[in-house]
C-alpha cells in the first residue's frame, strides 16, 4: 500500500505539472541539457559516448510534458549539439547531416518514449481508480482514506461522520440489483448536495458513506441528514433510505476516529436515534457491551442461559398447546441480560451454531420429560435462516431418536434469503422429520410476500406492532384483516403476537385468528412454573366448558 502511495503521489507531482511548477520543470531540463552540452565539450566533443546523456534530460521532459514536450526538446537539444565540434582536440564541427540525424533520433526517441510514458500514466491513473474509488459512484473509497490520511496532520481537529443504509439488503432482495445501483447513484447525487467547501466525502463500502468535516454543528448536520432520508424515486418506485449515523472527532489516530466513528452509528441504530455524536457515555456503555458479550462462549459452557416459555391459546379451544421458547442469560454479577443485547451479536458470529444447537438439545429435552408426564407441548424455537443450512444443526436434528413433530422453528423476516431454491429443499427435507415453519414478524418488512410464496411456511406470526392498537388505528385493523385474510387463502395457520387483552383476543377470533399470544395470559415462564400455569389454565378451560 505504501508502495501504492507512493507512485500515485510521484505521478501528481511530477507529471504534467502547472503554474509555478511548469516553471521549475522547465527550467530543470534547461539547466540538464546545458549541463550535458558542457559534459560532453568538457569530455572531447560529440563522438564520444558522454552524448547519450542528453536522453536524461530529454526523459524528464518527456516525464513532465508527454511526447509534445519531448518532440520540443528533442529538436532544442539537437540543434545545440550542432555548435558542439565533433573533436574538441582538433576543434572538427559536425556535419550538417550528422548533427540532423542525430536531432532526428533525440525526437523520434522522446516521441515513442512520450506515447509510452502517456499510456503508462494512462493505465496507473486507472488503476488508481479502481483502487480507490467505489465502482458504483465513482467517490473516494475506504481504501484511499486508510491512504492518504493516515497521519495526524492530515486530520487534526476533523470529524468523521459514518452513514449506513440499513435497508441496503433488503432492497436488493426485494427489487434486485439493478435498482440496487440506481439507488446508491441516487443517493450519492445527495451527498454531494450536502457536500460544502471543508467537507470530504468518500464511499467507504456498498451501503456505508463517509463525511469528512473540518468543522460540525449538530444542528447544520441534522439538516444535512434530514435530507439524506427524503425519498429517492427509482423507476417510479420511491424508496426511503434508512440511515444509521454517527459522528466522532479525531482525538488520538485515525484508526480511533474510525471506531470511534462506529460505535456511535451502533448508538444511533440501537436507540432509534437521527445520529449520534461518539461521547465518554457511548463509549462506556459500548466497553461495558464488549465485556459482556466476550463472556458468551462461557457463558454457555457454565449454563448461564435458561429458558421461559410463552405459551400461545390456540382460540378454537381455548387451551394452551403450544409456546414459544424464549432465552434469559442470568448473569452472575449482571444479573438479567436482556436478549436484545446479545442476540444480534450471536446471529453475526459462528456462536449462533453453537447457542442454536444447544437451545435445540436443551428444549427437546425438556419437551421430553413433559411427555413422560403426560404434559404435551409443541414448542417454538426462533432461528435464524442460516442455521438451518449448517451442518451442526442439521445432524442434531437427525440424530434425534424420538418425533420431532412438537417442534417449531420461527424464521424471522430480518433474515433475508439469497437462494429460495436451496431455502425450499432444506425446509422441505426437515419437515419431513415432522417440524413445522412459521414466519415471524410477519408484516414488518416487504419481502413478506415473497417468503410466503416460494416458501413453504405452516404459519405465519403477525407482528405485535400491528395488534397493539388494533382498536385505536384503523389501518393496524386493515392490516390485520387482511393478514388473516391472505394466510387462510394460502392455507396457512395465523398467530397474533402482542395481545394484551380479552377484547383483543376475542376481536382476533372474530377475524378467524388460529392462535394468541401476549401477556393476557400471562408473563413469560420458567420452565417449572410454565407447566403448572399451563395445566392449571387448561383445566379452568375445560372445567368451564362442562
Amino acid at each position: 500500500m505504501l508502495n501504492t502511495k507512493f507512485f500515485i503521489n510521484l505521478i501528481r507531482i511530477w507529471s504534467r505539472p502547472k503554474k509555478i511548477f511548469c516553471f521549475y520543470s522547465v527550467s530543470f531540463v534547461f539547466i540538464l541539457i546545458f549541463s550535458v552540452l558542457g559534459i560532453v565539450y568538457m569530455t572531447g566533443g560529440t563522438k564520444y559516448v558522454y552524448m547519450h546523456l542528453m536522453y536524461i534530460p530529454l526523459m524528464i521532459a518527456v516525464f513532465n510534458f508527454g511526447y509534445i514536450g519531448g518532440i520540443g526538446f528533442g529538436i532544442l537539444a539537437g540543434y545545440l549539439t550542432s555548435f558542439i565540434p565533433l573533436d574538441v582536440a582538433t576543434m572538427e564541427m559536425q556535419t550538417t547531416e550528422n548533427w540532423i540525424y542525430r536531432l532526428l533520433f533525440f525526437v523520434l526517441i522522446s516521441t515513442i518514449n512520450g506515447f509510452i510514458l502517456d499510456t503508462v500514466l494512462k493505465t496507473l491513473k486507472e488503476i488508481e481508480k479502481l483502487t480507490f474509488c467505489n465502482r458504483i459512484t465513482n467517490m473516494s473509497n475506504r481504501k484511499y482514506f486508510d491512504t492518504f490520511f493516515p497521519e495526524k496532520i492530515e486530520l487534526q481537529d476533523n470529524y468523521l461522520a459514518i452513514f449506513e443504509i440499513e435497508n441496503f439488503n433488503q432492497i436488493l432482495n426485494e427489487y434486485g440489483n439493478f435498482i440496487l445501483e440506481d439507488f446508491i447513484k441516487s443517493l450519492s447525487l445527495k451527498f454531494k448536495d450536502i457536500s460544502e467547501n471543508g467537507i470530504e466525502l468518500f464511499h467507504f463500502r456498498d451501503n456505508t458513506f463517509a463525511l469528512l468535516m473540518n468543522d460540525y454543528n449538530p444542528l447544520s448536520f441534522r439538516k444535512k441528514a434530514e435530507i439524506l432520508r427524503k425519498k429517492i424515486s427509482v423507476n417510479n418506485i420511491l424508496i426511503y433510505p434508512e440511515l444509521s449515523i454517527g459522528v466522532a472527532k479525531f482525538v488520538e489516530s485515525q484508526k480511533k476516529l474510525l471506531e470511534d466513528a462506529e460505535i456511535a452509528r451502533a448508538h444511533a441504530k440501537k436507540n432509534l436515534s437521527s445520529f449520534s455524536f461518539f461521547n465518554d457515555k457511548i463509549n462506556k456503555l459500548h466497553n461495558k457491551k464488549l465485556s459482556i458479550l466476550n463472556e458468551l462462549p462461557a457463558a454457555i459452557k457454565n449454563k448461564q442461559f435458561h429458558l421461559y416459555f410463552h405459551p400461545k391459546v390456540e382460540m378454537k379451544t381455548n387451551l394452551i398447546t403450544s409456546a414459544e421458547v424464549l432465552i434469559r442469560w442470568i448473569h452472575p454479577t449482571e444479573g438479567l441480560i436482556k436478549p436484545e443485547l446479545f442476540i444480534p451479536y450471536l446471529e453475526k458470529t459462528n456462536l449462533i451454531n453453537t447457542f442454536t444447537k444447544w437451545l435445540l438439545e436443551s428444549s427437546l429435552e425438556i419437551q421430553e420429560k413433559w411427555k413422560k408426564d403426560g404434559f404435551i407441548m409443541k414448542l417454538a424455537i426462533n432461528t435464524p435462516i442460516v442455521c438451518l443450512k449448517n451442518e451442526l444443526i442439521i445432524s442434531t436434528i437427525k440424530n434425534y431418536k424420538k418425533s420431532l413433530k412438537g417442534l417449531e422453528f420461527e424464521i424471522l423476516e430480518r433474515n433475508l434469503i439469497d437462494d429460495f431454491d436451496e431455502m425450499f429443499l432444506i425446509m422441505n427435507s426437515l419437515k419431513k422429520y415432522g417440524i413445522t415453519f412459521a414466519l415471524d414478524d410477519f408484516g414488518t418488512s416487504f419481502s413478506s410476500i415473497s417468503y410466503l410464496k416460494k416458501l413453504p411456511f405452516d404459519k405465519l406470526k403477525i407482528d405485535k406492532m400491528f395488534i397493539t392498537d388494533i382498536f385505536t388505528d384503523k389501518k393496524d385493523y386493515n392490516i390485520v384483516k387482511s393478514s388473516i385474510a391472505l394466510g387462510r387463502s394460502m392455507e396457512l395457520k395465523i398467530i397474533a403476537e402482542g395481545v394484551e387483552n380479552m377484547d383483543t383476543f376475542n376481536l382476533l377470533k372474530k377475524l378467524n385468528c388460529d392462535y394468541a399470544q401476549g401477556y393476557f395470559s400471562t408473563k413469560p415462564l420458567e420452565t417449572k412454573k410454565f407447566k403448572k400455569f399451563c395445566i392449571e389454565y387448561n383445566s379452568r378451560v375445560k372445567e368451564s366448558i362442562k
